[in-house]
């Protein structure tokens, strides 16, 4: 890699600098879009202190854009005392409301497709409406690939009607056959993101009590007419599933793309609403797919475990959790 840059991008600048070209006064931008793509993790976080050491006492005036997803082995990178000091951040899910921009998106994507597309003439007026720019707007969660992936698919095929399309992606209508994939692009990106996790099994048991369990508790509360807490923080999830402190937040950190932990208070918010969508499907999620009856099953199971242990803590027997549960014994 170092032969690499030095050969692609170090040589040239110099020799242009060499030329008298003005740096000063046309600062370069080296552009690095979605380095967490990149083919192993030595790789990413090699390719960036790499480029710290070539550019560190050069008098180049250059500037370095590095789009990614916030992979904990490359915070820890952007993190070391070479490279912070040279750093400036910025965290779009957290300073910048992308709804306005996604909308915009949407609407002239869906004017494009009236303008372009061979079957345009069978869309029915007024398509599509406001409420449901709205709908998708919503469903993208800030993140632009959601709106990118439901364009590309409704308008992408000169062969099927864009209306049809869009009524598969609202749920209004099943998808034609099983090569046809509505989220296509969205499920690469989730099953890239889930199978390099180390423990899957346990970053399903925690998405199960967010996505179907808590859903859930309102519609106890008012037949039981008793007061279910949500499971929604770190501290609560390490309780449930007699975890150490602090495992499920390790559990989460290779999800930070997709799964944000707040420091203080340790609730866990998803960052893509269309996660609970593809992780119910079978079709979409395949081995990482959440079955609503397991889910429940092991919930119950761990609920009956804690009220045991309430029981024999109340008589004054001492019990004492063995790592995490064997639902199995």
């Amino acid at each position: 890699m170092d032969v690499q840059l030095a050969k692609l991008i170090i040589e040239p600048l110099w020799h242009l600098h060499s030329t008298g070209f003005d740096f000063k006064g046309s600062p370069f931008v080296i552009i690095i879009d979605g380095l967490d793509e990149c083919q192993g993790i030595n790789v990413q976080s090699g390719l960036v202190s790499s480029l710290v050491a070539a550019f560190r006492h050069s008098p180049l005036r250059i500037c370095i854009l590095v789009a990614s997803r916030p992979e904990i082995y490359l915070q820890s990178t952007f993190n070391s005392s070479s490279v912070r000091s040279r750093l400036a951040r910025l965290a779009l899910s957290n300073e910048y409301s992308a709804e306005e921009d996604i909308y915009l998106f949407l609407e002239d994507s869906f004017e494009k497709i009236k303008r372009e597309h061979p079957l345009a003439s069978y869309i029915p007026p007024p398509w599509p409406s406001t409420e449901v720019l709205h709908e998708l707007t919503c469903k993208s969660s800030g993140q632009f690939i959601f709106a990118s992936t439901t364009v590309k698919y409704i308008g992408g095929d000169p062969h099927q009607l864009p209306h049809r399309r869009l009524d598969v992606i609202r749920s209004l209508r099943p998808p034609k056959g099983e090569n046809d994939m509505p989220y296509a692009e969205l499920n690469s990106l989730y099953h890239h993101v889930l199978a390099n996790v180390d423990d899957p099994e346990a970053v399903k048991q925690i998405l199960g009590v967010l996505l179907v369990l808590n859903p859930i508790l309102p519609k106890w509360e008012s037949l039981s007419h008793f007061d279910w807490h949500r499971i929604n923080t770190t501290h609560q999830m390490d309780q449930l599933f007699l975890w150490e402190p602090g495992e499920t937040v390790a559990c989460l950190s290779q999800l930070a793309s997709i799964i944000e932990c707040i420091p203080l208070s340790g609730r866990i918010d998803l960052l893509h609403a269309s996660l609970s969508d593809f992780l119910l499907d079978p079709s979409r999620s395949s081995q990482f797919y959440l079955c609503r009856m397991s889910v429940l099953g092991d919930c119950a199971a761990y609920g009956l475990h804690h009220l045991r242990q309430k029981e024999l803590d109340k008589h004054g027997v001492q019990f004492t959790p063995l790592g995490r549960l064997n639902l199995d014994s």
